[in-house]
């Protein structure tokens, strides 16, 4: 059997033919290109390098960027114009609010300017999907493997961490690779490999969150099999209801009571705190890089995404990311015609799903480079395939 139980039959297209084809982001037989593989893999990389003066995720974004520029694009973003025009305006908007109120942006800005141009080429062709996606599950599977052998980096007591270096990170991108692998591959067998492995790599992690957020996503993938798409809107919303209610139970469950009661004391010391600075916001935030609160003579970044957009951009930052998150996330297009029926578009709304849902416990997750890597490939199936010169 070569087709997964996961796909869903193509549905009649009557009534559609008025717009475009929503394009096939991975092929059948799909063949790696090695460099945007192996520049994949190193977005897992999160450990500093001492006399690289970059992060590693980032430098290997850079490049990715760079040898892009030399390649033709093979999807339009004329199907999807708000992006470019949006993502400068609100860059430009950042750098001025934080400007405004005495701080330098330049580092911060820098790298939203690498990540949103990240996100276009993705969605453009000219960094390849598959290829990336293929690097990413291999480095994800041997940074399992060294860390159990004891080569990896530990730094969480045994807990699933290896180069992703923070667990809660790692768990995040063990999830949202998982679920985008799902459309790569073909094999109904890989499907099953994967989605085991996933789940245990983020068992091992021991995020509770992302354990939530994880079946959640896999509720959504499997229940939104033959659903339209207001009845996936139904079902997400009532996924988000769930996960709500698991992620407040799960740390009574077992020993999580005993063994993080300190743990999470601080934590909503410090939820208090990032609460408090985020409604005492102004309507165009605090600046780039203020999602921090100073608490025990310490500096800590925020634990909800959600609150550290207000923080550092205000009102304007939260509705444009969210919107941007949401509409890629659902394929709303009005030029292309979305199959929301497809393990491809399935696949790209739970890991989508995954990033809304980790953004209430984690602190960076919609800026994260495997946020931005949702939002491009969530954008790519909105773009119009460029016809080549040789087709009729």
């Amino acid at each position: 059997m070569t087709t997964s139980a996961l796909s869903a039959p193509a549905p009649s297209t009557s009534g559609w033919a008025a717009r475009i084809p929503a394009p096939v982001l991975v092929p059948a037989g799909h063949s790696a290109r090695i460099i945007d593989a192996l520049l994949g893999m190193l977005l897992i990389y999160r450990i500093a390098v001492p006399g690289v003066p970059l992060p590693i995720p980032q430098l290997a974004a850079i490049v990715l960027i760079g040898v892009a520029l030399f390649r033709r694009p093979t999807r339009s973003f004329a199907t999807a114009w708000w992006y470019p025009l949006m993502t400068p305006l609100l860059l430009l908007f950042l750098v001025v609010e934080t400007w405004a109120n005495g701080l330098a942006p330049e580092r911060r800005a820098g790298n939203l300017a690498v990540l949103m141009l990240f996100a276009a080429f993705l969605a453009s062709g000219r960094i390849d999907i598959g290829s990336v996606l293929k690097g990413l599950g291999f480095a994800l599977a041997l940074n399992a493997v060294l860390f159990y052998v004891g080569v990896a980096p530990d730094d969480y007591e045994g807990k699933l961490t290896g180069y992703l270096q923070d667990k809660n990170a790692a768990a995040l991108v063990y999830a949202v690779v998982a679920v985008l692998l799902l459309f790569v591959v073909r094999r109904t067998w890989l499907h099953v490999l994967i989605l085991i492995g996933g789940a245990a790599a983020i068992v091992a992690t021991d995020s509770r969150t992302t354990m939530a957020a994880f079946a959640i996503s896999l509720l959504f993938l499997f229940g939104s099999r033959w659903l339209r798409r207001g009845f996936q809107i139904v079902l997400l919303l009532g996924c988000v209801l769930l996960f709500l209610w698991a992620d407040a139970n799960l740390s009574t469950w077992g020993d999580y009571s005993v063994t993080r009661e300190g743990s999470d004391e601080f934590r909503m010391r410090i939820d208090t705190a990032s609460s408090l600075k985020a409604q005492a916001a102004p309507w165009y935030g605090n600046g780039l890089g203020q999602a921090t609160v100073n608490l025990d003579s310490g500096t800590w970044f925020f634990h909800n995404s959600y609150e550290a957009l207000v923080v550092e951009g205000g009102l304007v930052l939260l509705v444009v990311v969210l919107a941007m998150y949401a509409i890629t996330g659902l394929g709303l297009s009005t030029r292309v015609q979305v199959d929301v029926l497809t393990l491809q578009s399935r696949s790209i709304t739970a890991a989508t799903l995954i990033i809304f849902l980790c953004a209430t416990r984690l602190g960076e997750v919609f800026f994260a480079p495997i946020g931005f890597l949702v939002l491009g490939i969530g954008l790519a199936r909105l773009l119009a395939p460029i016809k080549s010169p040789t087709m009729n």
